[in-house]
């Protein structure tokens, strides 16, 4: 039996080098899969597993892609790189359509490492009973984090900048964060930041950068999609929806946030620069957005602000028709507009 308790998989995905075979990362917190997956597949950034694998390295699979074309995952699995490397395979949006291949996989000599990232699976999902029940493949569970797991992770990462922070700060960052373990890691980035200099972060401190955990997840909806950022807008719909975040309060979110756009692009063409114009219209969004909202202000002009924003508006009348697929309404509503702003 692989099947690692949640307690168990932090310190598992810190080992270096992992093994080859399959490692099937799910549960419901969105960032921390991702984060883990990031950290089993070598290329997390400042957490990354191993130095000599690059993004380059990492083959990156759909899984409409593989339900498009079956043979594809073991094609990739059992062919070995130009440079005598095995393969390091990421699957994301993984489900129990998987099983048939990876059962064939795991009966031949398995030099590969597939990484599945996946939603939060049931005890009987075919996929997971699959990988629980093998040798050479692993479960790893990523749930939110609880208080104390999460107050340890704020603690450590202020120690790592030399950063005192008070208990009552510490206290009110439990209470707000925690349901996404990548936005609680922008959020500690931001203080980071902040305290850059005074190397002091207070309860007001925080109360004035931190605001509603739902909006910092939606406002990375919002920027994603406005930049132009596919892959950065379908992680962070995935966070929203784990969260438990209502279509309709992505939508409306959206519509203001494009009108918003639309007042301060009509500034800047009479004249007014990109950042005086941002800086003189209300309601301000938070300094940390500065420079996603100034991406977006060159990216779009008038008349595409207003087909982005009639694109949400209609999305928000077909949502409330069709409830039970609101969320597929939202993700195509933002998936267009991303794609639009991709090509500007």
């Amino acid at each position: 039996m692989t099947a690692l308790k949640a307690y168990q998989v932090e310190q598992f995905v810190q080992k270096k080098p992992i093994k080859s075979g399959i490692y099937l990362v799910y549960g419901s917190d969105a960032g921390l899969i991702h984060e883990r997956s990031m950290l089993l597949v070598g290329s997390g950034g400042e957490h990354t597993n191993s130095s000599s694998i690059s993004s380059a390295d990492i083959i990156i699979l759909d899984m409409a892609e593989l339900e498009a074309e079956p043979s594809r995952l073991a094609v990739e699995a059992l062919t070995t790189s130009l440079f005598g490397s095995d393969p390091i395979i990421r699957i994301r949006g993984g489900n129990k359509n998987l099983v048939p291949v990876l059962e064939e996989l795991l009966k031949s000599q398995l030099t590969a490492t597939i990484v599945i990232q996946a939603a939060n699976l049931t005890k009987r999902d075919k996929l997971r009973v699959l990988i629980e029940n093998e040798d050479n493949a692993w479960a790893l569970p990523c749930f939110s984090d609880d208080a104390r797991s999460l107050k340890e992770i704020i603690e450590k990462s202020f120690i790592n900048y030399n950063i005192t922070a008070s208990p009552e700060a510490i206290s009110y960052l439990t209470s707000i964060l925690g349901n996404d373990r990548d936005i609680t890691r922008r959020e500690l980035e931001k203080l980071h930041n902040f305290a850059l200099q005074s190397k002091q972060i207070t309860l007001s401190d925080v109360q004035d950068l931190c605001g509603d955990n739902s909006m910092v997840a939606i406002d990375k909806i919002l920027d994603a999609a406005g930049t132009g950022n596919v892959q950065n807008l379908e992680k962070t719909l995935d966070s929203a929806f784990v969260a438990g975040l209502d279509a309709q309060m992505i939508l409306a979110a959206g519509s203001r946030h494009f009108m918003f756009l639309r007042t301060v692009r009509a500034k800047i063409d009479h004249g007014i620069n990109p950042s005086s114009a941002l800086s003189q219209t209300y309601p301000k969004p938070h300094f940390s957005r500065n420079h996603a909202i100034e991406v977006q202000l060159r990216s779009w002009s008038q008349n595409s602000l207003g087909n982005a924003i009639q694109r949400l508006l209609d999305a928000t009348l077909t949502s409330r028709q069709n409830a039970p697929i609101a969320q597929v309404i939202v993700r195509r509503a933002f998936l267009g507009i991303c794609v639009a702003a991709s090509r500007r």
